[in-house]
């Protein structure tokens, strides 16, 4: 999951300046995004220098100054945030070198990419076992008994990925956690595939490993 918190924002690009009292402020994988009527995305590989004062950190990049009012504390640490070099897509996804994937109907080609630059096997057949992590992509609710299908080829210790469009066109992750119970799956983690994509994670709870 990304860096969230609300505080005043001040914008200036191309069309302006733009201030918001309270914004919704996400520091995501591979952006910045601002949400509200201050709204902007910064991607981070754009941002050009982060600076800090008297509580205000102030991200500059070619397209657009953001400043985000966060108070001495938050700012340091939203400061070291921003200067911290972006996580690749694979470091959320627990997936270890030399782990076995099955990738299962996953249409993002850099998460395919990046699973089989890291993994030690990768799957893209009709079905495996006895897998470290399986990738999953669910379009819609009619797709779900892919899921059960997931589930049966992991290890006892493996992980299940369920990736699955956002929004209202997609499937609700209240759909998937119920499939996951039903299954005897526990839920432990969501984490951003792209701007169209979620993924949440299912394990099997540690008392049932290994019947």
């Amino acid at each position: 999951m990304g860096y969230e918190t609300r505080c005043r924002v001040r914008v200036s690009d191309a069309s302006g300046v733009r201030e918001a009292t309270s914004a919704t402020v996400l520091l995501e994988t591979d952006e910045l995004v601002v949400r509200g009527e201050a709204r902007v995305r910064v991607p981070r590989t754009a941002i050009e220098r982060v600076t800090s004062r008297a509580g205000v950190v102030t991200i500059v990049s070619p397209a657009a100054t953001v400043s985000l009012s966060l108070g001495a504390d938050a700012a340091a640490k939203w400061q070291q945030r921003l200067g911290e070099a972006p996580k690749q897509l694979i470091d959320k996804l627990d997936v270890k070198p030399g782990a076995m994937v099955w990738l299962s109907h996953v249409t993002d080609e850099t998460l395919v990419t990046q699973v089989s630059e890291r993994a030690g096997k990768v799957v893209r057949a009709r079905g495996s076992a006895r897998c470290d992590v399986v990738f999953v992509q669910v379009d819609d609710t009619a797709q779900l008994d892919r899921v059960d299908r997931a589930a049966a080829a992991i290890a006892p210790g493996g992980a299940v990925w369920v990736v699955h469009p956002k929004g209202k066109s997609g499937v609700a992750d209240t759909v998937i956690f119920a499939r996951a119970k039903a299954l005897g799956l526990t839920y432990t983690k969501v984490a951003r595939v792209s701007d169209a994509l979620s993924a949440e994670k299912l394990v099997w709870p540690r008392a049932s490993r290994g019947k």
